[in-house]
């Protein structure tokens, strides 16, 4: 007798697109694809995403989410403050099966920590340098354009390269960013039980 797995509903609240891709690419990484199925809400921006995210926390709960991950980048902001911001619209006690993920200084820091990945994804002749703490980088999604333009001589588009990208990245080298810690062991203590 073959017994059927029903697929976990995960929501993802983000910035744009190309995080919820990226954040996808990462689950996979966990769980095959047939195991969860992903419902989303994009902020298009920061700005929509700070005044909509409560609301739209509900609404995937409401929609059947076991788990709900909020994705904003912290860019220049203050974490502390940020993060207090986001646990006011979100807070534990109303949303236990929930976490705020906030990417130091962009996700695409995280898609920085595998030169390997980057060779791949862009069929690179040499690997770019192993950068010891991708976090400290100043505008991650400016350093990987540049990056990739420098050593291939080919355009870098998040929109287009970001899933690509954290396809080819390892778990190993994702936790080697502190901010994207928390998710693994969320995932690890409450999704892949």
């Amino acid at each position: 007798m073959e017994i059927w797995r029903v697929s976990r509903k995960i929501g993802l609240i983000a910035e744009d697109t190309s995080d919820i891709q990226v954040v996808d690419a990462i689950l996979s990484k966990y769980m095959k694809q047939n195991e969860y199925k992903i419902k989303k809400f994009v902020g298009n921006g920061c700005g929509k995403l700070r005044q909509k995210c409560s609301t739209w926390a509900e609404n995937l709960f409401r929609q059947g989410c076991e788990h709900v991950f909020v994705f904003h980048d912290l860019d220049k902001n203050n974490e502390g403050s940020l993060r207090a911001l986001l646990e006011k619209k979100i807070p534990k006690k109303m949303f236990p099966d929930s976490l705020i993920v906030i990417p130091i200084e962009e996700m695409e820091a995280w898609l920085l920590s595998d030169s390997n990945a980057l060779k791949a994804t862009f069929n690179l002749k040499k690997k770019p340098k192993h950068i010891s703490n991708c976090e400290e980088i100043k505008s991650p999604k400016e350093y990987l354009s540049k990056l990739i333009w420098s050593i291939g001589k080919k355009r870098y588009l998040n929109t287009a390269h970001n899933k690509k990208i954290a396809e080819n990245t390892t778990l190993d080298s994702l936790r080697r960013c502190d901010s994207f810690l928390p998710l693994d062991e969320y995932i690890q203590e409450n999704i892949c039980i």
